[in-house]
């Protein structure tokens, strides 16, 4: 063919007809990025080719082309984040996008924790589905919400048939989906069941293949009393265990990790598959009704403001709050006592209940902080952040082997309340504060407490690794840089140094900021009816 005859048919535009153009070889390809397997490996130099939101090919692709390049060189392209402690599912309908956690770097979130979830779990992941969510979404169901289901808030004892009835929702829970079930047993009303309750429903879920986690009756004093019985329950059904955000509460509590890791390892010498995880800060967040004595819970809030309005039963409680503000989360200070979200006075958000004391002419003994505590339970209550942990004690459960990184958290919305850090900058503390300048975890220690070690929890057999044929749930992040940047007192900020997020092999973060694509999907466990 004539160079004049060339110059004619691309004057018609008819070349492509006579020529067709290659089509790109992948999607996306990500190239000159040192990779993190999540295996727990050391980083090697590759390149990352993706196609139809799986990773089709690793290696040097430089030959290769792509619909999309990211240049990744000087960046660590690893594995999306799981947090295998999460509550966003709460947030999944009025805030799809999770934005706090996605920036984080986060791609998966197990949600129902702490025995609150959805009872209905097929119901709620039916409707969740039909939203464009940020992160894929998993789910347990929660023990305390299957407890109120079958017995309101009754304070006692489940009977027989009540257990039965228990179990008869878990096992809906799990043919639907669930990857096993939570408990608290530190709140209302799973704090009145005894171990016979929990240990049935816990081999209900087992006999699906799921797994138990546990926010234990008891983070301070009693702590080991609240272990052995996680344990035992392994030990006794053949589940899976794992234990929800480890901590020790209280200063009189504080150094004894050292125990409570040794019993883990222990059961675990002894065949029994035990895990667990921690969000990196001296800081816990829940309702201050967590300080009340359990006795003062029962029957629910109206019957709280009914021994609250009684002079001599509000002494007792009182008695009771005072001495775990002494002993255990309220950190034998009201300055260790602070107020995330107080519906009721929105202006209290952020202060110390020293500085509400001070605020009100008070003195700021423990007496005036516990009542304090009664008098916000009596407005409706709040959420609140606990200083009472050790460094040491996170530094040493953080290189424990066996412990995944997580959030304890739901949505955030910019602006509102005085949130616990958590909620904006877990995974990114940990890789600039934990690995760059404290150098508690390698880097490929620390992304595999973040990606593989939670897969491997979850059973997950195709995300939580970057390998050929796993989904293209992937990081990308400058070790340099990469830090949280919300605090205590300015809790809603990003964290700096997450440069490019992938879902399910879509682009929701570059360096300009969120695509406003939300690829997450729902996951559902393997014994569950997709």
């Amino acid at each position: 063919m004539s160079g004049r005859l060339i110059k004619a048919i691309l004057g018609t535009g008819l070349l492509s007809l006579c020529f067709p153009l290659a089509a790109a070889q992948y999607d996306i390809l990500i190239r000159g990025g040192e990779v993190i397997d999540g295996t727990g490996k050391p980083a090697v130099s590759a390149d990352v080719g993706i196609n139809d939101g799986i990773i089709v090919a690793m290696g040097q692709l430089s030959a290769s082309d792509a619909a999309q390049v990211i240049q990744a060189d000087g960046l660590v392209v690893s594995p999306g984040f799981i947090d295998l402690h999460s509550h966003a599912e709460r947030s999944a309908a009025t805030q799809p996008g999770l934005e706090n956690l996605v920036q984080q770097g986060i791609t998966t979130i197990l949600g129902g924790n702490c025995g609150f979830s959805p009872v209905h779990t097929g119901e709620f992941l039916g409707e969740a589905a039909t939203t464009p969510l940020g992160p894929n979404l998993a789910l347990l169901v929660g023990h305390n919400d299957v407890r109120r289901e079958v017995m309101g808030e009754a304070g006692r004892l489940a009977t027989q048939d009540e257990v039965k009835a228990m179990q008869a929702l878990v096992a809906k829970a799990m043919e639907e989906g669930a990857f096993g079930l939570s408990t608290g047993l530190k709140y209302v009303p799973g704090v009145y069941s005894d171990y016979a309750e929990v240990k049935a429903l816990a081999g209900t879920a087992h006999q699906y293949g799921g797994i138990f986690t546990s926010h234990m009756r008891d983070e301070g004093a009693l702590i080991t009393e609240a272990l052995e019985e996680v344990i035992a329950i392994s030990e006794d059904t053949g589940i899976p265990v794992h234990v929800s955000h480890h901590k020790l509460v209280g200063l009189p509590n504080w150094g004894h990790s050292e125990t409570t890791l040794g019993m883990i390892t222990a059961a675990r010498e002894k065949g029994m598959d035990v895990t667990l995880d921690q969000y990196p800060y001296t800081a816990s967040s829940t309702r201050f009704s967590i300080l009340f004595p359990p006795w003062s819970l029962a029957g629910g809030h109206g019957e709280v403001l009914k021994r609250l309005g009684d002079p001599a039963t509000r002494a007792k409680v009182k008695d009771g709050i005072e001495k775990n503000i002494r002993e255990d989360r309220g950190g034998g200070d009201p300055e260790r006592l602070q107020i995330a979200h107080f519906a009721a006075n929105p202006e209290w958000d952020g202060l110390t209940f020293g500085q509400v004391l001070a605020q009100q002419g008070r003195a700021q003994t423990l007496a005036n902080a516990a009542e304090l505590a009664m008098e916000i339970e009596e407005q409706g209550g709040a959420q609140g952040i606990f200083h009472a942990i050790d460094e040491k004690d996170v530094t040493q459960i953080m290189a424990y082997p066996f412990t995944s990184v997580a959030t304890d958290t739901a949505g955030a919305i910019p602006g509102e309340g005085n949130p616990h850090p958590r909620s904006y900058g877990s995974y990114p503390r940990v890789l600039g504060r934990y690995v760059r300048e404290q150098g508690t975890l390698t880097l490929p220690e620390a992304i595999h407490k973040m990606t593989a070690l939670p897969a491997q929890r979850m059973d997950l057999t195709d995300r939580g690794t970057l390998a050929e044929q796993y989904r293209a749930d992937i990081v990308i992040f400058d070790p340099q840089t990469v830090i949280d940047n919300a605090t205590f007192t300015s809790p809603h900020q990003y964290p700096t140094g997450i440069e490019y997020i992938l879902v399910n092999g879509v682009v929701v973060k570059t360096p300009q900021g969120m695509t406003g694509q939300h690829a997450g999907e729902i996951l559902t466990h393997r014994a569950g009816k997709v």
